[in-house]
């Protein structure tokens, strides 16, 4: 059973998730020279386990993924090809304990060799406290993740209907709003995550840079990060307009008026990373109307490559790897404005020509 998992969930959640590895992969190995890699990874490490901010930021960055992996499996348990999931119900309780504590030590790998790293380095120090504090925490976050999903799987047939989150708002809803709203709602959580996975790449980069005083391009390289920790959730809009607002194909709304809608989304949601932006670029008119541009551009492309890619998950995240290393040397060699124009007019063009030939209702159904 575990193999199993392990070749269905296990993969799919590497996969998924492959633009937010690969960023986090940048910030920590590819930001410095190799000759300082071993000093530098030394340092970040020192930093988790000497300051007490450091390991509330460590702790809560640990937090936030295992709320990742958490909202994941959720999400699996009501996709219908995952079904078999729910016979672990037959098994006695101990076996489905360690069942998914098993799955779940697999899934936080990428914190576990942290947690041996920082272990020792303690032992080296003889920080005893702090040995205690990360054991401690990352064994919660092991039998937290497998108690609330054995509680899922046994008492979710207890569940009549699916409560979801409301925050009493009663304003008239435009139509633009309605696919943020439906997150908002139905999937708070994944907001939630993506925001806070958002917040602290683009700070984590800003702090990286810290000495490279006055250059633009580290916010746009940070910007690009929190792009990126927005595929998901781009994919759940997209999802939402296929599933429920398929019908306004058949209206007489121009395709033009549906790509300034998509733009209104995007910025309700860019809304927190342009005031950060704001703030580290004062007086730098032309490099935050660049980071206006890139941001807005980089969405319409993930709608663009859905598209294309007929929402098979896969081949969406290779063509975010593409996307990532071409941005990337874009904002280096200062093209980033010609960038986000060929964007912008690219898919704006690609989505002007094959919206109303391509029905992906059909192809999810």
């Amino acid at each position: 059973m575990l193999r199993l998992f392990i070749n269905t969930l296990v993969r799919s959640f590497f996969q998924q998730h492959a633009g937010l590895f690969l960023v986090g992969m940048y910030v920590l190995y590819g930001v410095v020279e190799p000759s300082q890699l071993i000093g530098y990874q030394k340092a970040l490490l020192l930093i988790g386990v000497t300051s007490p901010m450091g390991m509330v930021i460590v702790f809560g960055a640990w937090v936030l993924y295992s709320l990742k992996v958490l909202f994941f499996v959720r999400q699996k348990f009501a996709e219908s090809q995952y079904g078999f999931l729910r016979q672990t119900a037959a098994l006695n309780m101990g076996t489905q304990f360690m069942l998914w504590l098993k799955l779940f030590l697999i899934i936080l790998l990428p914190i576990g060799i942290y947690v041996i790293l920082l272990i020792a380095l303690s032992f080296s120090y003889h920080l005893w406290w702090s040995i205690v504090s990360i054991v401690l925490m990352f064994t919660t976050l092991c039998f937290a993740l497998s108690w609330f999903t054995l509680r899922l799987i046994t008492f979710g047939f207890l569940k009549q209907e699916r409560n979801s989150l409301n925050f009493g708002i009663r304003a008239k809803r435009p139509f633009f709003s309605w696919p943020v709203f439906h997150v908002l709602n139905g999937h708070p959580l994944m907001l939630l995550v993506c925001k806070c996975l958002s917040f602290i790449f683009f700070r984590g980069i800003i702090w990286m840079f810290a000495d490279v005083e006055n250059d633009g391009r580290v916010v746009l390289i940070g910007l690009l990060a929190s792009v990126l920790c927005h595929a998901v959730l781009i994919y759940s809009l997209l999802t939402f307009e296929i599933s429920y607002l398929n019908f306004v194909k058949s209206m007489p709304v121009s395709v033009l008026k549906r790509i300034a809608n998509w733009m209104l989304i995007f910025a309700v949601i860019l809304i927190p990373e342009w005031l950060s932006a704001g703030v580290f670029l004062p007086g730098k008119a032309v490099t935050f109307f660049s980071a206006l541009l890139f941001s807005l551009a980089s969405f319409l492309l993930m709608i663009t490559i859905l598209y294309f890619v007929r929402l098979n998950m896969d081949r969406y995240l290779k063509c975010l790897l593409f996307f990532f290393f071409v941005a990337i040397w874009a904002i280096l060699s200062h093209h980033t404005l010609p960038f986000c124009l060929f964007l912008l007019v690219g898919c704006s063009s690609c989505y002007l020509k094959f919206f109303n030939k391509t029905d992906l209702k059909a192809l999810k159904d």
